[in-house]
């Protein structure tokens, strides 16, 4: 029952594991890239897999981001950072769904500052997903001069899907036939849940920009963290007591809330977050799966004993 309890659990936690540098997902089927930028010194790049827009502005000019209905969207100063809360974009901007509604691109600006760098990241719809296009944003320098940031879409090769699949369940088959080594079972713990928590940090750091901090991405992704952290610290613990149940309930939670919940990296060819993070799901799936299976087995023979 305590097994059965700590996959329900994890089911319930599923969406939130999907939270990556805000919403972004974990990987996608197309590459976003820039072609070219009009204004020099102002660079521009797709970040967390294409899911938001980077512009770090070092041209010595303010640079204002036009919105979807050419309104001023985002000024990037020389010395910071302002957004204007009352266009349609701005609201559009804030999750990677562009379901917000609000705004009126005909109003006078209400800026607000967000940044003393200038350097700034947002969802942009004009920049995301397929079919493979070119896109365009259209930029004002200060307050007369056009500019434009031109760039396309196009498809990912998809990754060796089956070959990510097979690989974590032969090894989780591996781990769970060896359960009568608790040593087995440690180790996979503490790999497991320590891939995971780097990969988790890794992915945040990369997500960090000058308004949303460190902390902020790792709460964006509390739930996988703190699962991670749970394999290892249940792994360790079965070094001094016999806590097979513990095992399994993190191994479930780890390989729902990391392995399956992130299995769109072993699907879609470019990842949000670190190069490596294919290696961390497919780690965490099998380390999961070879726990629940290793520590319900040696529960369940230990009831059996003490009967």
């Amino acid at each position: 029952m305590g097994v059965v309890f700590g996959v329900a659990l994890a089911l319930g936690y599923t969406t939130a594991a999907h939270a990556h540098g805000a919403d972004a997902p974990v990987a996608v089927d197309y590459r976003v890239e820039v072609a070219s930028v009009s204004v020099p010194g102002v660079v521009v790049r797709p970040v967390e897999g294409g899911a938001r827009l980077e512009l770090k502005n070092e041209s010595g000019r303010e640079v204002v981001i036009l919105g979807l209905q050419g309104e001023e969207f985002l000024r990037v100063r020389p010395d910071g950072v302002d957004e204007n809360r009352k266009s349609p974009t701005w609201f559009a901007s804030r999750s990677l769904s562009a379901s917000g509604k609000g705004g009126d691109a005909k109003a006078m600006p209400e800026w607000h500052t967000v940044s003393m760098d200038p350097v700034v990241r947002w969802h942009d719809e004009r920049a995301r997903e397929l079919p493979a296009r070119a896109w365009s944003v259209p930029l004002l320098l200060d307050r007369q001069d056009p500019g434009i940031v031109r760039g396309t879409i196009v498809a990912a090769p998809a990754p060796a899907t089956g070959w990510w699949w097979a690989g974590a369940v032969v090894v989780a088959a591996v781990v769970a036939a060896l359960y009568r080594w608790k040593w087995v079972l440690v180790t996979a713990a503490v790999v497991g849940g320590g891939f995971t928590v780097a990969w988790i940090v890794g992915g945040a750091w990369l997500a960090v920009s000058p308004s949303e901090s460190l902390t902020t991405q790792l709460v964006a992704r509390l739930w996988p963290l703190l699962t991670g952290v749970g394999v290892v610290v249940a792994g360790l613990a079965l070094t001094a007591r016999r806590v097979d149940i513990v095992v399994a309930v993190a191994g479930a939670c780890l390989a729902v809330m990391v392995g399956f919940a992130d299995s769109g990296a072993f699907r879609y060819g470019v990842l949000a977050g670190p190069s490596w993070g294919r290696w961390a799901v497919a780690t965490a799936l099998a380390a999961g799966l070879g726990l629940l299976v290793a520590g319900g087995v040696r529960w369940y023979r230990t009831m059996g004993d003490g009967n």
